[in-house]
């Protein structure tokens, strides 16, 4: 996880244990982020991660998170992987 201005860029890779430590870093943060970047190459891992950038974006609907908004990414074990999002 890197903070930098108001973009803090993070990486899919997160285990559970680190989900639950981000979300606690960036709930008090959230209203000082302008866009939620993701490290090129990670790979999700965890549905979780995925459910709380949405809750994230649903708490502060002028959050950009470019990969959320997206819809897809590539997997090497699953492939394309695609999902709906909507604001």
């Amino acid at each position: 996880m890197e903070f930098d201005g108001d973009v803090l860029t993070i990486g899919l890779n997160m285990s559970m244990e680190e989900i639950r430590e981000f979300e606690q870093f960036v709930r008090p943060r959230l209203e000082y982020l302008e866009t939620i970047e993701v490290e090129e190459g990670s790979l999700l891992q965890c549905s979780a991660l995925m459910a709380l950038l949405v809750s994230l974006k649903r708490t502060r609907s002028v959050l950009k998170i470019p990969f959320l908004e997206r819809g897809m990414t590539a997997s090497s074990t699953y492939g394309t992987l695609h999902w709906m999002y909507h604001d």
